[in-house]
């Protein structure tokens, strides 16, 4: 009577994690899949790239030795395409936006240097094309890719 009881138990479990452990190996599979993508544009670009991330629909890279900034969107991962490089860049800062007081409604990286203007934007609430990434995290990782810019800069 333990063992049918032990069976069915293992039977239940598997039935209801066998999906979640489907779900994440094939989001682990697709987020290497775009990081390779990137790395591969990069590469066409003369660039070798040390760190990637995939932050909402944003993906962005640097390469260290030579002071570039690589960023997409994965919904046009080629045609978003854009290397910055990092000597000309005076200044970067995160910008917000808030509607009276409530939470962020957008999280995005500007890069200004002396000819143009760069923004990466890493959460728009009102995109449908970005993944269900909550904004405090956007904004987290966005000071960490600020902070890691001026160390560059």
């Amino acid at each position: 009577m333990e063992t049918s009881s032990t069976l069915i138990g293992l039977i239940i479990i598997v039935l209801f994690m066998g999906p979640i452990v489907y779900l994440i190996l094939k989001s682990s599979a697709a987020e290497k899949k775009l990081k390779k993508s990137l790395q591969n544009l990069s590469s066409q670009n003369g660039i070798s790239i040390d760190a990637v991330e995939i932050i909402g629909n944003t993906l962005i890279g640097i390469d260290k030795s030579i002071h570039k900034l690589v960023f997409s969107y994965k919904s046009k991962l080629e045609g978003t395409f854009k290397a910055v490089d990092l000597n000309t860049v005076r200044e970067c800062t995160v910008t917000t936006f808030k509607e009276r007081k409530q939470h962020v409604n957008r999280v995005a990286l500007q890069l200004k240097s002396a000819t143009s203007t760069d923004e990466i934007v890493f959460y728009e609430e009102n995109d449908d094309s970005s993944s269900a990434t909550d904004a405090e995290v956007c904004l987290n990782r966005a000071n960490y890719w600020k902070k890691m810019i001026k160390q560059q800069i």
